[in-house]
């Protein structure tokens, strides 16, 4: 039998785990890199975030028997209660708090702000544009629902 020599070739166990760390490292790194580039905001994300949050409002009146207020302008929105003294109170919550729009998104409504949505389901209908450069979709709101479309072609 011949014994070995600490001069052979060969990796210790250690080198092997610090080898193993920093390619596990890099691919975490590389993973979330291209997930950051994938989740950017889009036109159609912002729609239909909010159409979702517009029908979670109209549920909410009806279901909790009081008056919602959508609030909009050009680079954000939000959903407001009606206080004792009729005043707007606006909503900080995360469903219905204020959502401030990316960079070079816009959105412009049919109707003049405030939109209140009714307990009864009896809100005045609506339409909202979301828009950067040549991305349209349009959010409508008929009182009930709330839907998310892309813009028809000009």
């Amino acid at each position: 039998m011949r014994q070995r020599d600490h001069g052979e070739g060969g990796f210790t166990l250690i080198e092997m785990l610090i080898v193993l760390v920093i390619i596990g490292v890099t691919a975490g790194a590389v993973t979330l890199g291209i997930g950051s580039v994938t989740r950017a905001p889009s036109v159609e994300t912002e729609a239909r975030r909010l159409a979702t949050r517009i029908q979670a409002a109209s549920d909410d009146a009806m279901l909790g028997d009081r008056m919602i207020a959508f609030t909009a302008e050009e680079h954000g929105y939000g959903f407001a209660t009606f206080g004792a003294d009729g005043k707007l109170i606006p909503r900080t919550d995360d469903t219905l708090g204020y959502h401030q729009l990316p960079s070079g998104i816009v959105v412009t409504l049919s109707v003049k702000p405030p939109v209140v949505l009714g307990i009864d389901g009896a809100s005045r209908p609506m339409a909202a544009t979301i828009e950067s450069g040549t991305q349209r979709w349009v959010v409508t709101f008929d009182g009930l629902t709330a839907h998310a479309v892309p813009a028809p072609a000009t």
